[in-house]
């Protein structure tokens, strides 16, 4: 007997709430000790009539089950330069070490100043986790525990 047309509608849903959601199109993988969602952008600084950076604002959360004394972010994201021959598209990497205490379980607020950056790609990864018993984490793959976002 198959299944009506109700009963594979809910099952759809059903596997779709299932999966993580992620704004501004973020995605993440698996198997890390960090998860990110909440991903937006923000200007940076004081006065919105100078040139100024962005900032990515997000939340992260620890997902194992001792507490993490600090996380290091790697961003990567790209901006425009115009010069005498024309347009360019340049990356700005950033390493940002975050030192907050985070329980597990808990969702932290969090801010890395990308510097020069226009709003739209950026790709944000883990690259070490201190845990406050001593314990680190260090993340020796470059395609692990990385989210990226679109517009």
């Amino acid at each position: 007997m198959g299944r009506s047309q109700i009963q594979t509608s809910a099952f759809i849903l059903g596997a779709a709430l299932m999966l993580i959601s992620h704004p501004c199109g973020a995605q993440s993988s698996n198997g890390c000790p960090v998860q990110i969602r909440h991903v937006s952008w923000h200007a940076a600084g004081p006065s919105p009539y100078k040139h100024r950076g962005l900032e990515l604002h997000f939340q992260y959360m620890d997902v194992t089950d001792e507490e993490i004394r600090e996380v290091v972010f790697d961003t990567t994201t790209s901006y425009r330069e115009h010069g005498a021959i024309g347009q360019s598209m340049l990356e700005d990497a950033n390493k940002t070490p975050i030192a907050a205490t985070a329980p597990p379980g808990k969702w932290k607020k969090a801010e890395i100043d990308v510097g020069l950056s226009e709003p739209g790609q950026a790709r944000l990864r883990i690259a070490d986790v201190t845990f406050s018993s001593g314990r680190h984490w260090v993340n020796s793959t470059p395609d692990q525990c990385i989210w990226a976002t679109r517009p």
